[in-house]
């Protein structure tokens, strides 16, 4: 019989959560494998009920598990494709997604520049992987971005085919999660070398996405600016958690 879990002054459910978190990370529970049920799981930990089903509730609303009415609580996979547009996706005026179409620029390891230390809250001494690439759609590019990545926050990552794999998919693989995002959104210009590789003139009217995903301990993996020229018919949408 397992022994009941020592727990802090934080409150209870959110010990659980973590417990649970940390435990799908290490990947004890793969991704699309289903959990114990609700009363094993309390007995493991030597929590109530409702403390544990308090904690499942978390983590469905941060998109780890889902769960079913009689079929009881799997682990989400992080790279399924309902999953990888969690934070940013292109549809087309029906809602259908488009813009997967993906083409690195180049890619490099190198220590963080001092914006990215600001953004990614790294050290000077700290590498990231910084990524170019297009997006588009049926030959048509749409979005032009730089992606910087702390490569200390994904253990076990390599880095060499990284630039056209999604960071959820990514991070799921290094068993880490990622949470939530911020972004900020404003218009720009098209300068000249961003206008080339989306058929623009210079000076174009863009929209330019600034965005920071973090782990579910809010530390910064991922800093990407993206510059856009949608089709009138085409929206930007984004999940934030």
């Amino acid at each position: 019989m397992s022994e009941p879990q020592k727990f802090s002054r934080r409150p209870l459910y959110l010990q659980v959560r973590d417990l649970l978190v940390q435990r799908i990370a290490q990947g004890e529970w793969k991704p699309g494998s289903m959990l114990p049920s609700e009363d094993e799981l309390a007995r493991q930990l030597g929590v109530s009920m409702g403390t544990m089903r308090k904690a499942l509730d978390g983590l469905e609303e941060e998109r780890l598990v889902v769960r079913r009415q009689g079929r009881g609580t799997s682990v989400v996979d992080q790279a399924s494709d309902a999953m990888l547009n969690r934070f940013d996706s292109i549809t087309d005026e029906s809602g259908k997604l488009i813009g997967s179409e993906i083409e690195l620029l180049r890619q490099v390891v190198r220590h963080a520049d001092a914006a990215e230390q600001k953004r990614l809250q790294l050290a000077p001494t700290e590498t990231v992987l910084h990524v170019v690439r297009l997006r588009g759609d049926q030959g048509r590019p749409l979005m032009y971005e730089e992606a910087s990545v702390a490569l200390s926050r994904l253990p076990g990552f390599d880095a060499a085919d990284a630039g056209s794999r999604h960071l959820l998919a990514v991070a799921q693989k290094c068993g880490v999660h990622l949470a939530s995002a911020e972004e900020e959104v404003r218009l720009t210009q098209a300068p000249p070398t961003v206008a080339t590789h989306l058929g623009l003139e210079p000076g174009t009217a863009l929209l330019q996405l600034d965005r920071v995903v973090v782990t579910d301990e809010g530390q910064p993996v991922e800093w990407r600016v993206a510059l856009c020229h949608l089709p009138e018919s085409a929206a930007y949408a984004t999940v934030i958690r």
